[in-house]
């Protein structure tokens, strides 16, 4: 059963992770670096929409495989919407029930105040790389 957590420990480093949405190439290994990110992460998670014009059904799929990679461990999933449409299908599909939703990654980030650490899934390789903090 996922659930939601409401807060994350002040100063706590989190992930940035770009969503990978169906419209853009090379989406499959994109999917799966995206997925075993979430799968070792052991910080905070925040994956960013904003690259994404608009969600499809599989994006919502994705999504939802994304909440479960970190259901029942003590890993937040924060997802950002990055547009008006975006937000709109999240809320209909009542994913901000079980993860918190913001509209950009500075309101992500301002929720808690956390450092930040940018991921770059490029054939599933991952690398770390200070952001900054809010």
């Amino acid at each position: 059963m996922l659930r939601r957590i409401d807060t994350v420990a002040p100063g706590a480093a989190v992930n940035l992770l770009p969503f990978p949405c169906a419209s853009c190439s090379g989406r499959p290994s994109q999917r799966k670096g995206l997925l075993s990110a979430l799968r070792v992460a052991n910080s905070p998670v925040v994956v960013d929409l904003s690259g994404c014009p608009s969600l499809n059904h599989e994006d919502i799929d994705l999504l939802l495989e994304c909440m479960a990679q970190v259901a029942g461990r003590d890993i937040q999933v924060i997802f950002v919407a990055g547009s008006p449409a975006n937000r709109v299908l999240l809320e209909v599909t009542r994913i901000p029930s079980l993860v918190p939703v913001f509209n950009s990654v500075k309101e992500a980030l301002d929720y808690s105040g956390i450092a930040i650490h940018k991921e770059v899934n490029d054939q599933g390789m991952n690398q770390s790389q200070e952001f900054g903090s809010a």
